[in-house]
């Protein structure tokens, strides 16, 4: 099973019907596969990149110099890989959304910055415009300078940060409306020191005063565009992540985003939704918003799976080498439940990076894919950290220093820096969080409540208040579905009862209060929002465990298990946040908060005795950087 990148997809998603309070497992199983013929057709195209690696890239040096090799993009270029899903009538491979994630995971795993640099040029670069624009100008302009081999990038976040909905980058209208001239600055742009055109993001000013962010290619070469400088990050040492200033840049009017290609990518709420249509020759066939989705899953999700892979590899040849007190490490409980746990946070970022592309054909996915990106990410991060802690000093330790004194030199520290990044590409985490809970309670705003979405119906009313995971009061506790595994069934009876929960839980939240109001309780939507992903993952995995077992595969059964237990025990922590912010009294965190950024009630904390004031000298004075 293969998911088409031109079909429409189903109305209802996954996610959302968890919010509602049903788990559709008629969705989910049986659980999608790649068809063996893509899958083939993506062998060669990992293999082709394998070779490259293997010939061009040294990791480590990459780490030092801060640079991919010289001709390395021109070569990736000539392999058909900077098109990967590009029509090969353009030069590119014509691969599928799933086989491109198999190739950026093959770079991941061997250099970060080189899955970065394929991954933003081939989910947010020029070509990817080409499935949302209509016939004219601008597609001919991109058709032709993606056949030429040109490398691109999107240039939005500003210094004033990617969240807010404004951009201070102005276009103003030259040449009665034929031109624009574009001036600011961009920074934290991918591919953005390499690029030969870029989308930017500006305002544009109505002859009414009203303001509109839209879209603009640029040509690097124009006049008065300038690449200011690469940023050195904490990890990913060598991505070509630019910052970049436009002083009057003129760009032609036909280089602008039409209107109606499907609106803004950038603005939170298209992510969870937007126009998707048939195709038909020579008409766009899906949005912006989902362009973006699809585009940041390519950027994220096969990094936090090569990630993962990567700690469990690590933490076997660590544990099998070592010996304790006489004792081979791998004897003690305690490092084989690590172990497990690792091998646990691959089956679920590998389970939901497959759903999110094939399960496509059944479901709209679009909305699963803000809430998989937290799951992955933060899967990815507990694997790595969990390596880090398992292997003591050689995971802290650099590998340069642990070559140095002959020690294996596994590139855990390096790993671990780059894992952090992925929690803060594509949205911070708890903003994600955030969007996913205010797009997925939407429904109960509107007229005569939410939808029944095709599924099965809702309760009549609203069942008693329980504790997340427990039988309602005074009735039955909730049956197992057919066709899963006796060993599943306390797991997905936990599931059934706290998404039921959940679904009380927003009827209730959103009774009686205007979604203004509601939006201003960033951290019980926060909240709501990271209990829906966990049961989401949590869902994931039981269906393609279950359906893997069906086929032979037990140790499918053994990592669900270990994956729900360690969900469950992060959700029950997460139902008593959201109890606590329900029904708090005590402090308000957030008036404490007040009180240092306003005020100095708190100044105590940061100065005592023999103490030097942090603001004026040492570690946290910037003029000490400068």
């Amino acid at each position: 099973m293969t998911s088409s990148d031109t079909s429409p997809p189903a109305s209802t998603s996954f996610l959302q019907e968890l919010y509602l309070g049903r788990v559709r497992w008629d969705l989910l199983r049986p659980f999608p596969e790649q068809d063996p013929a893509d899958r083939l057709a993506g062998d060669e195209a990992v293999a082709r990149l394998s070779r490259l690696l293997l010939d061009r890239v040294d990791p480590a040096a990459v780490e030092a110099d801060g640079r991919l090799p010289g001709g390395f993009l021109g070569a990736l270029q000539d392999a058909g890989l900077l098109g990967l899903m590009i029509d090969p009538s353009l030069g590119g491979l014509g691969l599928s959304w799933l086989n491109a994630c198999r190739v950026v995971e093959t770079a991941a795993s061997w250099s970060m910055p080189v899955a970065f640099a394929l991954a933003i040029h081939n989910g947010f670069g020029s070509g990817v415009y080409l499935r949302a624009l209509p016939p004219g100008p601008l597609r001919d302009l991109i058709a032709e300078r993606i056949a030429a081999g040109v490398v691109s990038g999107t240039a939005d976040a500003e210094v004033a940060g990617a969240g807010n909905r404004g951009r201070t980058t102005v276009a103003v209208p030259v040449e009665g409306g034929d031109a624009y001239l574009i001036s600011g600055e961009k920074v934290f742009i991918g591919n953005g020191s390499v690029a030969e055109l870029v989308d930017v993001s500006a305002t544009v000013v109505g002859d009414d005063g009203t303001e509109e962010v839209r879209l603009f290619f640029v040509d690097t070469r124009s006049p008065g565009f300038e690449v200011v400088g690469t940023h050195e990050f904490m990890g990913l040492r060598g991505a070509a992540f630019g910052m970049l200033r436009l002083d009057r840049v003129r760009v032609p009017a036909e280089q602008l985003m039409p209107e109606e290609s499907g609106g803004w990518r950038m603005r939170p709420e298209s992510s969870e939704g937007g126009t998707v249509t048939e195709e038909t020759p020579g008409e766009a066939s899906v949005d912006l918003g989902e362009l973006a989705l699809f585009g940041r899953h390519l950027v994220i999700a096969p990094p936090a799976l090569a990630v993962a892979r990567a700690s469990l590899l690590w933490s076997r040849d660590f544990v099998n080498r070592r010996r304790i007190n006489d004792r081979a490490l791998g004897e003690y409980e305690e490092i084989r439940r690590r172990v497990a746990e690792n091998a646990a946070e691959v089956f679920l970022v590998e389970s939901l990076l497959v759903w999110c592309l094939l399960g496509a054909e059944r479901a709209d996915t679009r909305p699963d894919l803000t809430a998989a990106k937290n799951l992955m990410a933060l899967a990815s991060w507990r694997a790595v950290d969990g390596t880090m802690a398992l292997l003591g000093g050689e995971g802290y330790e650099t590998a340069r220093s642990k070559a140095a004194r002959g020690a294996p030199p596994l590139p855990v520290e390096r790993c671990f820096r780059d894992a952090r990044g992925l929690r803060v590409a594509g949205g911070v985490e708890f903003m994600l969080d955030l969007w996913s809970a205010e797009a997925n309670l939407r429904p109960y705003y509107e007229p005569g409540g939410p939808p029944s979405g095709g599924g099965p119906e809702p309760a009549a009313n609203p069942r008693p208040h329980r504790e997340p995971g427990g039988p309602p009061e005074g009735g039955p506790e909730p049956v197992a579905p057919g066709g899963f595994p006796p060993r599943h069934h306390d797991h997905l009876r936990r599931l059934t009862s706290q998404v039921e929960t959940l679904a009380e839980h927003c009827r209730v939240m959103t009774g009686d209060v205007p979604m203004d109001e509601l939006l201003t309780r960033q951290r019980s939507l926060a909240l709501v929002g990271r209990i829906a992903a966990e049961l989401f993952g949590l869902s994931v995995v039981l269906a393609r465990s279950a359906d893997l077992a069906e086929r032979g595969n037990t140790a499918a059964l053994d990592l669900a298990d270990v994956a729900c237990a360690a969900s469950e025990h992060r959700l029950d922590g997460l139902w008593s946040q959201l109890a606590r912010e329900t029904g708090r009294s005590g402090t308000d965190p957030a008036t404490l908060g007040d009180t240092w950024l306003r005020g100095t009630g708190l100044d105590f904390l940061i100065g005592g005795a023999g103490t030097a004031t942090p603001s004026t000298t040492g570690l946290y004075d910037h003029r000490s950087q400068t």
